[in-house]
């Protein structure tokens, strides 16, 4: 489910908090391993179970949810008091022979100390799985609010992207060449039914995004015929690499828009993906022109803003863009993120 945290991160936060609390009990209570860590796999079991339970009442009305959230931590508290209980009871006098005076563990010889200690565990262990199901709620609510961003600037994408083509095939059809535009209706078509299938919160492997990038990358040169070449460079190493859907695509529709579209003579683009280290580098160069009064890009636009904030929102600090004029009259937009692979 979109903005809930996995079973893996809900077990790490219970098994850091938890182990945590038991620390100072193992250091309070030598010798009382035997009743603290069974107690201490028992809330890690229970915390799952409400992490499950929490994902599923996400559906639910806001009332009833709370509702059954607060049931749900009573329960998990109550079940770890009588365990607790139940632990020092029978594990208690063999651990612990002659009994400790440690709150919470003192050997419950009559039912007025076993109700009392009952009592003492149920508050402690609502506390406790409550502020594990605060943490939850928090974080949970953070991933939505970060899922939300990413799929608002994935989306931003796809406008962008089918204004320019539709600029390009509605140029072929001012210009007599029908079957040229039938073919990237054709063309359009098959790329509009791949990327709209993609889902934006999930990372694809580097030789998918490529394929894409080809595809768009043949629409355009449908059009602009003589005036436009492309090369594309993936070396086996890091066909595997994932990186987020349509990461490249405001690269390329740059290249194109500002390299190929001024100019008059024929301009080569290359897509270049390498590895440094334990990085992935992805570069897309074109020509500059070079004809007299055609302003050269500078800054970023739409596109190219759009793809800073998708690698901040996915990567944090973990990446850099850099775009600008090269050596031999070129333009370079690189972008370098964390090696990762399928």
């Amino acid at each position: 489910m979109a903005g809930m945290l996995n079973g893996r991160e809900a077990l790490v936060l219970a098994v850091t908090l938890w182990t945590a609390l038991s620390i100072n009990d193992i250091l309070m209570l030598p010798g009382g391993l035997p009743i603290i860590a069974p107690g201490w796999l028992s809330c890690i079991l229970l915390a799952l179970v409400l992490a499950r339970t929490f994902q599923r009442l996400q559906n639910l009305p806001r009332g009833r949810a709370i509702a059954f959230g607060l049931l749900a931590v009573f329960a998990a508290a109550t079940i770890q008091a009588v365990f607790d209980i139940a632990l020092i009871i029978v594990v208690g006098p063999h651990a612990l022979p002659g009994g400790h005076s440690v709150p919470g563990f003192a050997i419950a010889d009559t039912w007025s100390k076993a109700l009392f200690q009952f009592r003492f565990s149920l508050i402690w262990n609502a506390i406790v799985f409550g502020f594990y199901v605060a943490a939850l709620l928090l974080l949970n609510a953070q991933r939505r609010k970060l899922d939300a961003e990413l799929r608002a600037l994935r989306y931003e994408l796809n406008p962008h992207f089918l204004f320019n083509t539709l600029n390009s095939i509605a140029g072929l059809i001012e210009e007599g060449s029908a079957g040229r535009a039938d073919r990237m209706v054709l063309s359009l078509s098959r790329f509009l039914q791949k990327t709209l299938s993609l889902d934006p919160l999930h990372d694809v492997p580097l030789a998918e995004e490529i394929a894409l990038q080809r595809d768009y990358l043949e629409i355009e040169r449908e059009r602009f015929a003589d005036r436009m070449a492309f090369d594309i460079r993936l070396p086996e190493d890091v066909e595997n690499a994932l990186v987020p859907n349509l990461i490249l695509q405001p690269l390329i529709e740059n290249a194109v828009k500002h390299g190929v579209g001024p100019s008059r003579r024929r301009v080569a683009i290359l897509l270049e993906a390498r590895r440094e280290g334990e990085r992935l580098v992805l570069s897309v160069e074109n020509d500059l022109p070079d004809e007299p009064g055609i302003r050269k890009p500078a800054g970023m636009g739409i596109g190219l803003r759009n793809v800073t904030e998708r690698l901040h929102a996915r990567f944090g600090s973990r990446w850099h863009f850099s775009s600008g004029p090269v050596d031999g009259g070129r333009y370079r937009a690189a972008i370098t993120l964390p090696l990762r692979k399928a």
